[in-house]
């Protein structure tokens, strides 16, 4: 394990991107600056590149990591804002549209496989309850303007909960975070464990007297619907919507933030905001970080604004009948609950391989609030994330329709029945767990480790 930081503070440079120099093979750093590689001996020779926004890059062999724990410095690159702060305000909308126009240039114009790695976590009442990993190979549609919301909505919501009597409920995804109907996932390995959630809700039931676990464990067992994929319609960029879409970012004002640098080169970080706030069209407000020669986004991150916090809508009802036992004591034929979206935070990066900009991670923090009967409310959170660990861009062919997961907003991830495979674990390159993750592994165990989970969780 390694670990990056600032070489003049000593604090921590969280997310920076490590790659094997001339590949497309990497990982990133975790929030406390970790990270660990495992690479094939055809690679034993070369070297770990490190970048980050504001950083010279660094270049280390990769053999003075082995058997070792080590610390990579990073040194900060600066930059005058002199120049930049001459010019008129319009040109930092125009800057943005400069980039949608010139994507062709500094994106991939044919499909990308990528080969991923996937964690998903949720917590209810500062209590982690689920966690679940996954290496995932991508089908990535290329970023040529062919995205189409209303087919990809269409698909995305095909129900299927109640024909295969699914009695778990999906939280209410963001609207907009669809995936390209032409995008595909295949899971290759998947870890799991919900071992806190088994028991409060078994707290909860004998408080109700006897009810049934088995058919109101959905109750507070939301699911996260959609698996990876889903957050990939994070990548507005691809899909040029919003404020990446020149039809309607002129409802937006585009600042200067920041002069920084990335590989060494010179970035603009330029915020964004509605400029009338109190249009409800205008939803986001966030950061994008431009490169200065090219115009290409090399990263952006959005959340909700507070009119948008307040107007959301999206939320998912589900009804079940009362056990008979329950019935008496709560004078209640049905049981109804209602998962309610409340807010929600997106990143998005990419990395620079062969003349191009390819996706390198989203990561989605979503926060719900569940009301209605019997159970007390609840606030619950999830985060997951989604991390390119490799780019292939050559003959890449769709996967067959037997070996696809099937992305649609009512199956869950967690749900799919694949067995634990130690072995491959053992070899793979995950994020490192971090304060927050860590923090979550340790809720889970608190009856049973989790490789023993991992294993009966199937």
């Amino acid at each position: 394990m390694a670990k990056v930081l600032d070489k003049e503070s000593k604090e921590p440079l969280p997310f920076t991107n490590v790659i094997v120099e001339g590949t497309s093979i990497g990982t990133i750093t975790n929030e406390e600056g970790f990270f660990e590689l495992t690479v094939s001996e055809k690679y034993k020779r070369s070297k770990l590149v490190f970048s980050f926004i504001g950083y010279q890059n660094t270049s280390i062999a990769i053999k003075s990591f082995d058997g070792n724990d080590k610390f990579v410095y990073l040194e900060t690159e600066s930059n005058s804002l002199d120049e930049v702060l001459l010019i008129a305000k319009n040109k930092y909308k125009e800057f943005i549209n400069q980039a949608i126009a010139t994507t062709s240039q500094n994106y991939a114009q044919q499909a990308t496989l990528l080969e991923t790695y996937y964690r998903e976590l949720t917590k209810i009442d500062n209590k982690y309850t689920k966690f679940a990993d996954a290496a995932i190979n991508l089908y990535y549609s290329p970023y040529d303007g062919s995205f189409d919301l209303q087919r990809s909505r269409v698909g995305y919501y095909r129900f299927s909960r109640l024909e295969n009597e699914i009695k778990k409920v999906p939280f209410p995804e963001p609207s907009d975070l669809i995936a390209d109907y032409k995008d595909q996932a295949k899971i290759i390995a998947l870890r799991k464990s919900d071992n806190l959630q088994k028991y409060k809700i078994l707290k909860q039931s004998k408080e109700l007297s006897a009810i049934d676990t088995t058919n109101l464990k959905w109750l507070e067992n939301n699911e996260i619907g959609g698996g990876p994929l889903r957050l990939t319609g994070a990548d507005k960029f691809k899909r040029q919507e919003d404020f990446f879409d020149p039809k309607t970012n002129g409802q937006y004002l585009f600042k200067l933030y920041g002069r920084s640098s990335y590989n060494n080169k010179p970035v603009y970080i330029i915020s964004f905001a509605p400029k009338d706030s109190t249009n409800a069209k205008a939803k986001y407000k966030g950061e994008i970080t431009l490169d200065e020669e090219s115009k290409a986004v090399i990263a952006y991150q959005y959340s909700l604004t507070k009119l948008s916090k307040k107007q959301s809508s999206q939320k998912f009802g589900a009804q079940l009948k009362t056990p008979e036992s329950v019935e008496k004591e709560s004078k209640l034929a049905f049981i109804s609950r209602t998962t309610s979206l409340e807010d929600y935070k997106i990143y998005v990066t990419y990395s620079y391989y062969n003349g191009k900009w390819y996706l390198k991670r989203i990561k989605a923090t979503n926060t719900y609030l569940n009301t209605g009967d019997l159970f007390e409310d609840y606030t619950a959170i999830t985060e997951s994330e989604l991390v390119i660990n490799k780019t292939q861009t050559e003959n890449i062919q769709v996967f067959p329709i037997n070996e696809v997961f099937d992305s649609i907003f009512s199956n869950a991830l967690f749900n799919l029945n694949l067995p634990y495979n130690q072995p491959f674990w053992k070899s793979y390159s995950t994020l490192v767990a971090t304060g927050v993750v860590g923090k979550a592994l340790e809720d889970l165990e608190s009856t049973s480790s989790l490789e023993k989970q991992f294993e009966t969780n199937k």
